[in-house]
């Protein structure tokens, strides 16, 4: 059986030994507030358009470029049958194959459609027959029909409150990442669980209620709402030989360009702007996560894939460090403080 545990599916597959998933603490940045586009403090950050809303409407298939190209095609034909099974409320779906079922059943839905993986399960032996395979619903199918609609106005909401039609992917990214800054907070008391009160209470399904998780939830309900709003973006993850931890986080793709953006470890710190846009090198210096151990999307053909893919553009490695005072999405510029304190202005319009 194939399955990863829905808890773990961000970082059992990183090393052998989790302890938890730990979250890197530093002093929340000051920040101030500029008579431009764009403003954050530490309460809040504001806009001042005349649309400010995006107007994204809600996808019920997403998927990350890089894990689809890891499953395959039959995997992905099957995802998207199961997806319209449960939209349906129907009992069984087409799938080719008994191991494209296990591996399908257990990796996509808790990235890809975080309620289903929350609400659907499947026994799997004997689950598969003559090209259908069969799943069970954990709640009644009308509640988990009233629950889908929450869920889908919930994240779209979180969208389109935070990006507007006409931002690039670049600006998709750093908005999302302002917001979770300032509005999530770390779940410390998770760290407690064991693993199997993790696989059945943590999900970024609960995140997005909670307002609180640890990292794979964090990671996953970040990577699920850009893929709402367009942007190819997929889960890392690796351990700490230094933090003796296991850590999740997000994997973007841009212009072709792969970057680390860690959605964790900025929570609570609104404005720094160390965890964004990260090379493999700057992800090495930010916890301990060699290349060469990572894991990108997930472990279907291997353990460790890191050394596959390469993040190497440091394009927008004056940011780190800094804490931003203010963004203009028209001049597609960053005005930020560097590390001593120098006001400083970065100039994106590359990635605008």
């Amino acid at each position: 059986m194939k399955k990863i545990l829905a808890s773990l599916v961000l970082t059992a597959l990183i090393a052998g030994s989790l302890t938890g998933c730990s979250k890197k603490t530093n002093k929340p940045s000051e920040t101030t507030e500029p008579t431009v586009v764009i403003t954050i403090t530490e309460a809040t950050t504001t806009e001042t358009t005349e649309d400010p809303r995006g107007h994204y409407e809600f996808k019920p298939i997403v998927m990350s470029s890089i894990f689809k190209d890891i499953m395959g095609e039959d995997m992905y034909w099957a995802y998207c049958n199961y997806v319209n099974a449960v939209r349906a409320k129907e009992d069984s779906f087409e799938v080719k194959s008994e191991h494209d079922y296990d591996w399908m059943i257990g990796q996509f839905p808790a990235q890809f459609y975080p309620i289903y993986g929350v609400y659907t399960e499947s026994n799997y032996a004997g689950a598969f027959k003559d090209g259908r395979a069969t799943f069970q619903y954990k709640i009644d199918k009308e509640e988990l029909a009233a629950k889908e609609k929450e869920f889908e106005k919930t994240v779209m909401d979180i969208v389109n409150e935070n990006i507007r039609d006409d931002y690039s992917d670049f600006e998709k990214v750093l908005a999302l990442y302002l917001y979770f800054a300032k509005t999530y907070t770390y779940d410390y008391d998770a760290l407690k669980m064991d693993p199997i009160e993790k696989d059945n209470k943590l999900s970024s399904y609960r995140f997005f209620f909670d307002k609180k998780g640890i990292c794979f939830e964090c990671a996953g309900a970040f990577n699920y709402l850009l893929l709402q709003a367009g942007v190819d973006v997929t889960s890392g993850g690796g351990y700490s030989h230094s933090a003796k931890d296991g850590h999740a986080w997000s994997y973007v793709t841009i212009n072709g360009k792969n970057y680390h953006v860690d959605p964790t470890y900025v929570m609570g710190q609104p404005g720094n702007l160390t965890y964004l846009m990260m090379t493999d090198s700057k992800r090495e210096q930010e916890g301990d996560y060699k290349k060469n151990e990572m894991s990108i999307a997930c472990h279907y053909k291997e353990d460790h894939n890191g050394s596959k893919y390469d993040a190497d553009d440091d394009f927008f490695s004056p940011l780190w460090g800094g804490t931003l005072t203010s963004w203009d999405h028209k001049k597609k510029v960053i005005n930020y403080t560097d590390s001593e304190g120098n006001e400083k202005t970065f100039d994106y319009s590359k990635f605008g």
